[in-house]
């Protein structure tokens, strides 16, 4: 694990706060901690491109079986490249690249404000780790994530249960 800033430095473009468990929403601390837990690869990043690749159809989804027709989904691939600004969980980087699978169509935005994203490693590099591994970057919300990517570090992880 590598925490690459003290925890009362702010991001740049952050204001400096009091930091306090009061100050963090008790549902956001609870997803930061989940989230963290499930996923080896934590950073708070500035997105800087988006490019959406269509997946063929032809996969099946048994979810989508219905009165015996079966439906096929059409899926795509956004592509998205971030700025690291700081490694929370996993080995230090200065760019990450990492996808992520949703239905034709689905709306993106390629936003400038700092995020926390947690993601897995599989056979084509870096993937979202799924609802929920996604968290707005205020000062708050980072100095807390760095305090539970130390406190789950020092505990073994068996497995990342976001991570197919």
């Amino acid at each position: 694990m590598n925490i690459t800033r003290l925890a009362a430095e702010p991001l740049p473009g952050m204001a400096q706060a009091q930091v306090t468990p009061e100050s963090v929403a008790a549902e956001e601390q609870n997803g930061l901690a989940h989230a963290l837990a499930m996923t080896p690869h934590a950073l708070v990043v500035v997105h800087t491109r988006i490019t959406v690749e269509s997946i063929p159809p032809g996969r099946l989804l048994p979810k989508l079986r219905r009165r015996g027709e079966i439906l096929v989904a059409t899926e795509e691939r956004h592509i998205y490249e971030a700025r690291v600004l700081e490694t929370l969980r996993g080995p230090a980087m200065k760019r990450v690249r990492y996808e992520v699978v949703v239905e034709g169509g689905d709306s993106f935005d390629v936003s400038t404000t700092p995020a926390i994203v947690m993601l897995c490693r599989g056979p084509r590099g870096f993937y979202w780790g799924g609802v929920g591994a996604y968290f707005e970057a205020s000062h708050e919300s980072v100095v807390l994530a760095r305090k539970l990517a130390q406190d789950i570090a020092s505990k073994p992880i068996a497995k990342f249960e976001y991570c197919d």
